[in-house]
């Protein structure tokens, strides 16, 4: 044990092992898709075809990009496995954690599909109606299993998720509601900690700057750009939105990323806004 007593420091093949989230079409699938090369995008999204891919699909991607349609946990285990051992890609991708969930969901309930007519509605969430307390643990242990597979893995992790809004269930009234992963609470609140970055994708109309007269003075107003739209990565701390960046104090984020990429996400991890 004294042996592994050791300096602060990280390895450049350790990787970032990052959460990103958000609505479907706000540039999730192609912000991961900037990251380094090779990388593998383990496709669970409950469909054989992964559409999702679709925006990626690009001759230069082809070469980049490998994908696995993930049909069960012991496919997902065995991949793993075999990263871990031969670590043939620089990055891997969870493309997406909620629909992951549903494949533990399933093979809970020993079932071979996502029935629709199990869903019930709670809020603005859909849940499993047949999945007792009991059976909700169970799941959450394993998907906590899987996660930390994933995050002990040399090299980039990006676990992509849906997102969700969690309301207040306590008599806390300071406790206010909160967006991030479609997860049940129980996995989200494991996933938020062991990550070490949580971003959520979004999209903003996009403004410029102009030179108005007001009563005969200039002054400069924001206008909105007619049929533009910015593809926005969330970054710094917000009261609503999980945001996690692991930086050293005195080290101020942009409220967002415009266009976001790998290297523009490790060009804050490594400078930031200095103080």
């Amino acid at each position: 044990m004294i042996g592994r007593i050791a300096p602060i420091g990280f390895a450049e093949d350790d990787g970032i092992k990052i959460n990103l989230y958000g609505r479907s079409g706000t540039g999730k699938t192609t912000l991961w898709a900037t990251f380094p090369a090779p990388i593998l995008a383990l496709v669970c999204s409950g469909g054989e075809n992964p559409g999702e891919l679709r925006s990626v699909d690009t001759p230069e991607n082809r070469k980049r990009i490998r994908q696995v349609v993930i049909k069960s946990t012991d496919e997902l285990r065995e991949i793993l496995k075999y990263q871990e051992l031969e670590r043939p890609y620089r990055t891997l991708v969870l493309d997406h954690a909620t629909g992951l969930q549903d494949l533990v969901i399933m093979e809970h309930l020993g079932l071979s599909e996502r029935p629709l007519a199990l869903y019930k509605k709670a809020g603005q969430n859909e849940s499993w109606s047949l999945v007792s307390r009991q059976g909700y643990g169970q799941i959450a242990i394993e998907m906590k299993e899987l996660f930390r597979a994933m995050l002990n893995l040399k090299g980039n992790m990006v676990l992509v998720a849906q997102e969700r809004e969690f309301n207040n269930d306590s008599e806390d009234s300071m406790v206010l509601p909160y967006v991030g992963s479609a997860l049940t609470p129980s996995v989200t609140g494991w996933l938020n900690p062991a990550c070490d970055y949580i971003c959520q994708t979004y999209i903003r109309r996009r403004t410029t700057e102009k030179i108005v007269k007001v009563a005969g003075k200039k002054i400069k107003r924001q206008a909105i750009v007619k049929k533009k739209v910015d593809y926005c990565l969330r970054t710094a701390p917000d009261p609503t939105f999980t945001t996690k960046f692991r930086l050293p104090k005195g080290t101020e984020l942009p409220e967002c990323i415009v266009d976001p990429t790998y290297d523009k996400i490790m060009g804050l991890i490594k400078g930031g806004i200095q103080e």
